[in-house]
């Protein structure tokens, strides 16, 4: 019934306060208009309900249909399909000039699949040829038979004023590529965006989280102190206090517009709260620590770029801004780390590597790397690539628990995904209160034996460098496709997963899966071991 129930309804009625009808009343109002509806007409009554959704499936008539059934035993019932294709009667959709042009395509369609069609439709394109009337308009509606959906190629001239001297781009435009090219045309080439909207979208949400974890992390270190020194309290007051900053600017003040919004912002501060609590939980047990937060590339005064050679002296210039990186000391060698906040769950799917979709986390480890000695005096070793989710986790549990207990089954939920190098003492060194056993912190156990638990996502540092010469490699190759003026209309689909769900460009490629040279791009599952393998072969 809702959250008001229809007795509640009453009684607020009674002490004066009239809300929304109730389905009880909305009840009576809808037979009332179906009363007069059916009594308007003077000659006839025709009443059409359909047999099936658009899914095949048989949908049950109104009641109504069953009452009238009833009331007029003499009543005329046909069945009536709206498709040609359906219809063995074709006579009956040769109607209007404008209503059979529709019809004539439709059945000449199904001609050109191989389907038999009625000898009507032959006589029927015959007059639309020889008749004069509407004669422009009818070309272009059978032409229309003819069309191909497929983008042409760029001309030189244009590709070389695009891209005069260099490729300069982010890691997540050569992913937008690999996802689909056309998406990328229309995003990097054509500059087109959607109309900005007054609302609050996830990418908004992520940007803030983004701003709020910078800000939080660089008033720590004013303060003099590290992750590891705050509290529930500290943790509520920096989101307090990065909320306070960020809310004004963002979406132009729309989090004070409405007190729903209000109540909106409240649920963010809670999340960002949580998320700086957790991320001093995993501080307190960590012996990695940030040196680098929002550490750009490719920028002024920033590190330096990851160059890609693609031919003569044409280079591919990635640019970018890492979240955070960590560092951590063993044995007199270096270590780095790479975290990226997410206000969304993922991990590191080899899978989506291999395919070009997921380039940028080893990508930005590539940077650090190359540019570890000068910009830290030493040249380092990857430690790894890890996701921490920005949320506020929801428990689910069969038993009443006590609040230690809560608190540690909600840290649980905050364990980062991604890849780490399989060396137990890297791992211990990014959970200090592990010896053996799963880690509540990072995607790795290890066992009493000192190896690593079924399923821990590791990998050797040979492995790393094979992933980064990949990625190079792809990189390249994207970048060797732009230069050729190359666009395809090829969108990826992983099993459910289609590049086109969230795309902003679909009235503007026009893709349709049902027409013969429209194809998604269909993605292997493969198991990361097999990744691996292939990536050390070579294969593409």
């Amino acid at each position: 019934e809702g959250l008001i129930s229809e007795e509640e309804r009453t009684v607020l009625q009674n002490f004066g306060l009239t809300l929304a009808e109730g389905s009880k009343q909305q009840l009576l109002d809808d037979r009332f208009y179906v009363y007069l509806a059916f009594t308007l007409p003077t000659e006839y009554l025709w009443i059409s309900y359909p047999i099936s959704n658009e899914e095949g499936k048989t949908k049950a008539p109104s009641p109504y249909i069953k009452r009238i059934e009833e009331l007029f035993p003499n009543q005329l019932e046909r069945l009536v399909l709206q498709d040609p294709e359906e219809m063995m009667i074709a006579q009956r959709f040769v109607t209007t000039p404008s209503k059979t042009r529709g019809a004539l395509t439709a059945q000449l369609a199904r001609f050109f699949r191989g389907y038999p069609i009625d000898s009507i439709w032959k006589h029927v394109l015959n007059w639309y040829i020889a008749t004069e009337e509407n004669k422009i308009t009818n070309q272009h509606v059978l032409r229309s038979l003819f069309y191909q959906n497929k983008p042409k190629k760029l001309a030189k001239n244009t590709v070389t004023q695009m891209y005069p001297k260099a490729i300069e781009a982010s890691v997540s435009r050569l992913e937008m590529y690999y996802k689909c090219s056309y998406q990328h045309f229309s995003r990097y080439n054509l500059l087109l965006e959607e109309r900005a909207t007054y609302k609050l979208d996830a990418p908004d949400i992520g940007q803030l989280f983004h701003e709020a974890l910078k800000n939080i992390t660089e008033w720590i270190n004013k303060d003099k102190k590290q992750f590891s020194d705050l509290y529930e309290q500290d943790a509520k007051a920096y989101a307090h206090r990065a909320m306070r900053t960020l809310a004004p600017v963002l979406q132009h003040q729309i989090l004070h517009s409405s007190n729903r919004y209000k109540y909106i912002q409240q649920k963010l501060e809670r999340v960002i709260a949580r998320a700086t609590y957790i991320l001093s939980e995993q501080a307190r047990k960590s012996n990695f620590a940030p040196v680098g937060l929002e550490v750009g590339f490719g920028y002024e005064n920033q590190l330096q770029p990851l160059e890609i050679p693609i031919y003569d002296d044409y280079m591919l210039l990635l640019r970018g801004r890492i979240d955070r990186v960590d560092k951590a000391r063993e044995n007199e060698q270096l270590f780095l780390r790479i975290i990226d906040y997410k206000s969304s769950a993922r991990g590191l799917s080899l899978v989506e590597v291999y395919y070009g979709l997921a380039l940028q986390m080893l990508a930005y480890l590539d940077v650090v790397l190359q540019n570890a000695e000068a910009w830290l005096g030493e040249k380092a070793i990857p430690a790894g690539v890890l996701y921490f989710h920005v949320h506020n986790p929801m428990l689910s549990l069969p038993d009443r628990i006590g609040e230690d207990q809560i608190e540690k089954e909600l840290f649980k939920q905050f364990k980062m995904k991604g890849l780490l190098l399989d060396e137990a003492s890297v791992v211990q060194m990014m959970d200090t209160s592990l010896e053996y056993g799963r880690s509540n912190i990072v995607p790795a156990g290890i066992s009493k034996t000192g190896g690593f638990y079924k399923g821990s996502q590791v990998a050797e540092e040979e492995t790393f460098k094979d992933l980064q010469a990949y990625i190079h490699t792809l990189m390249k190759n994207a970048g060797l496709n732009m230069l050729d003026g190359n666009i395809e209309l090829n969108p990826y689909q992983k099993q459910n997963d289609v590049a086109c769900t969230f795309c902003s460009y679909r009235s503007v490629c026009q893709f349709d899966p049902t027409l013969e040279e429209n194809n998604y791009r269909r993605l292997k599952q493969w198991k990361d071991e097999e990744v691996i393998e292939r990536i050390k072969r070579g294969e593409q």
